[in-house]
């Protein structure tokens, strides 16, 4: 609190006696030790938050702009400048994706394929989970299996895939391990061939999400496990009444970053079963593994069509925005 003599009065900083004189102005100092606090980290953060402003904001303005337009390559900004850069029917590109019927098959399909891939979701987590359990216990050489199973979260993509071929191949490691003799890569059944990816996926994805899992479990509070355990509770009830909903933070992350991770797959199955228009169509025209942003690219690569591709990241991006929604709603009303 400011000490004043009596007789003083402060109002809005201005010191004043009793009769109304002023006598002085008192100056707040200024904190040096926080604002050079504050003058680090705008250092430390300033590339991070210009590369997200244009490379994120900026980039996704442009992109819903060009989704109503002609543009079809060149020089970005000049055709940004030009006067009258739309077309007469802004809604066309939004019209083709659903009306035409190639373009429809090739949207629905490769959107079904994206989906799909998330079916790999639920079943990552709960081995990651029963993992992270495993790997929290005292057991030897734990250390070891977490950074076995953090591997494939790190090593590049373009190896794995390459790895992937040839243990899938016909004459590959997994026909011959488990004695069969399914045609992984080559059958004309886009199943076999997602669940390829699937797999892949799964096995890529486990690191991450064992490393929080395991940090979550970390931070369960022991007391309640003691507790139980002195009511008689048995493993089970003590992991899935007491573990599991102290564990629902990390599985909601979880969820949620796979999930919109999940809608952005796009290089294991181009890397795997090679690029959108080439190998992975049908006579029909229906893609059989291409994921939806393989769709995208494959109308910049092979047709230039960029309007059209931005018009499909626009839906793709809100197709992600309801599907994030929806789980943040059901997880607002689970709080409730």
């Amino acid at each position: 609190m400011q000490e004043l003599n009596i007789g003083e009065v402060v109002t809005d900083g201005v010191v004043a006696d009793s009769g109304g004189a002023v006598l002085q102005k008192k100056k707040r100092s200024i904190n040096r030790a926080k604002l050079q606090d504050n003058i680090w980290g705008w250092i430390f953060v300033i590339l991070m938050v210009l590369g997200t402003t244009f490379f994120v904001y900026f980039s996704f303005i442009v992109t819903v702009i060009l989704s109503f337009s002609n543009y079809g390559g060149g020089n970005i900004f000049e055709y940004l400048g030009e006067i009258e850069p739309f077309r007469d029917d802004a809604l066309y590109w939004y019209k083709r994706m659903f009306v035409d019927e190639t373009h429809s098959q090739y949207f629905w399909n490769t959107l079904g394929n994206s989906f799909f891939y998330l079916l790999g979701i639920p079943v990552g987590m709960v081995l990651s989970v029963a993992l992270a359990v495993c790997m929290t216990r005292d057991i030897k050489g734990t250390n070891a299996f977490r950074v076995i199973y953090y591997v494939p979260t790190v090593a590049s993509a373009v190896s794995l895939s390459l790895i992937w071929k040839r243990l899938f191949n016909n004459s590959g490691a997994i026909n011959e391990i488990f004695g069969t003799q399914i045609q992984w890569l080559t059958s004309t059944d886009g199943v076999i061939k997602k669940i390829t990816v699937l797999i892949m996926t799964v096995w890529k994805g486990l690191g991450g999400s064992i490393v929080l899992f395991v940090a979550g479990l970390n931070g369960v509070n022991v007391s309640y496990h003691e507790a139980a355990d002195i009511d008689g509770a048995n493993a089970w009830q003590i992991f899935w009444r007491i573990t599991m909903p102290q564990l629902y933070p990390t599985i909601f992350y979880v969820l949620v970053t796979s999930v919109i991770g999940g809608m952005q797959i796009y290089i294991e199955p181009e890397l795997i079963f090679g690029s959108f228009y080439a190998s992975n169509t049908t006579p029909g025209g229906q893609s059989q593994t291409s994921p939806f942003v393989s769709y995208i690219f494959g109308e910049v690569n092979s047709a230039g069509n960029y309007a059209y591709a931005s018009a499909l990241g626009v839906i793709l991006t809100i197709i992600i925005f309801l599907m994030t929604l929806v789980q943040f709603a059901l997880d607002s009303r689970r709080d409730k």
